[in-house]
């Protein structure tokens, strides 16, 4: 049976013609009393009213609604669904600090696809777009996340294979790891010292966690109640997460996550007094800072100093110093706050490797 109108194909006994949503009976739909046309359907046992101003238009309706039942849901639908089921499972700072950014980037990217057209194809040609500079593990979260998405859609039936199996990252990309800061850059961070954003001491939290190898949430949470003075101990026992702008305090997730952490010299008499309750590094007393003002403030001592580093690489730092400092694996992870010596044992790997290779250098500079 052809359509009248554009002479396409349509189903037999079709009431209107699904390309053009020409109608293939000469009857009148129902006009209801506002004017609008309507015509109710009843689809997978529900019962879906279509209206609007002119009968054509109803037709082009039901067609549009057909063509996208038959489709199935998009990826940005499908994300929703498996986000509402995910995120039970983890805790808001681990979905903030794992999970967020790159959610929602591979949604912007693959969002009005429908996930019965998504193919292997394009799965490789989203991964092999990704920037060259991000590290290994921001590659192989975002391709984890539409491997999760894509693997929901399976269970429950909304496609019959999952595109992403058997796709890794490219080779050339997220080849980086998140590294330390050069010897260059320790000096750097040691003389931003004195930078300030808005009276913030944003130069000091720098330099704090480099000397302590605080996390930044544990470096927010800190209170003048956690600094031993006299035993020349910090104590961490909280951490500050957010959901949004607004932060909140938390436990650790882990037990190796409450631990006490070893002043240095150098940095005892950099620290500030204060009252007991109050947080060390806030914006204003008794106020968990904002992540906003976090952000702008890290972004100003970056531009400042010229250093290309995140709070966590300073972290990183301090396992370089334990290293270079001879300090065992074992009280590296004890005050690094790893649940897993592994985690330790990689690093102290890498920081290895690194001085095997300047050593390297400095011995074929020296016989040149």
């Amino acid at each position: 049976m052809k359509c009248k109108k554009c002479r396409k194909t349509i189903p037999d006994g079709s009431k209107y013609c699904n390309h053009c949503g020409t109608p293939t009976e000469k009857k009148k739909l129902y006009r209801r009393p506002d004017g609008l046309y309507e015509k109710v359907l009843t689809i997978d046992g529900k019962r879906v009213a279509f209206r609007a101003k002119k009968e054509k238009d109803v037709f082009l309706k039901i067609a549009a609604y057909e063509e996208k039942r038959e489709k199935g849901l998009t990826f940005r639908e499908v994300a929703e669904l498996w986000k509402d089921e995910h995120r039970k499972t983890l805790s808001e700072s681990t979905w903030a600090q794992c999970y967020d950014h790159a959610y929602n980037e591979v949604v912007d990217y693959f969002g009005d696809d429908h996930v019965s057209e998504i193919t292997h194809k394009d799965i490789k040609r989203y991964m092999e777009h990704l920037p060259r500079s991000y590290a290994r593990k921001t590659c192989s979260t975002r391709l984890n996340l539409i491997n999760m998405v894509l693997k929901f859609a399976v269970v429950e039936d909304m496609i019959a294979d999952n595109p992403c199996s058997y796709i890794t990252v490219p080779k050339g990309h997220g080849s980086s790891k998140r590294r330390a800061p050069t010897s260059d850059e320790f000096i750097t961070v040691k003389g931003s010292l004195p930078l300030e954003y808005k009276n913030f001491p944003v130069g000091f939290l720098a330099v704090f966690l480099l000397y302590t190898g605080c996390r930044k949430g544990e470096a927010l949470a800190l209170t003048f109640a956690d600094i031993d003075r006299e035993n020349m101990r910090i104590t961490v026992n909280k951490s500050v997460y957010y959901q949004g702008n607004q932060g909140y305090i938390k436990k650790p997730k882990t037990e190796a996550g409450t631990r006490e952490i070893i002043i240095p010299q150098t940095l005892l008499p950099l620290l500030p007094d204060g009252k007991k309750s109050d947080l060390i590094f806030c914006r204003y007393p008794g106020e968990i800072m904002k992540k906003d003002f976090f952000d702008k403030a890290w972004r100003y001592w970056r531009e400042q100093t010229g250093l290309d580093l995140s709070a966590h690489q300073l972290r990183h730092g301090y396992a370089t110093l334990l290293h270079e400092a001879d300090v065992d694996v074992k009280d590296a992870q004890d005050l690094l706050g790893h649940a897993d010596a592994s985690t330790t044992q990689n690093i102290y790997t890498e920081v290895s490797k690194k001085r095997k290779q300047t050593v390297e250098k400095r011995i074929n500079d020296y016989l040149q």
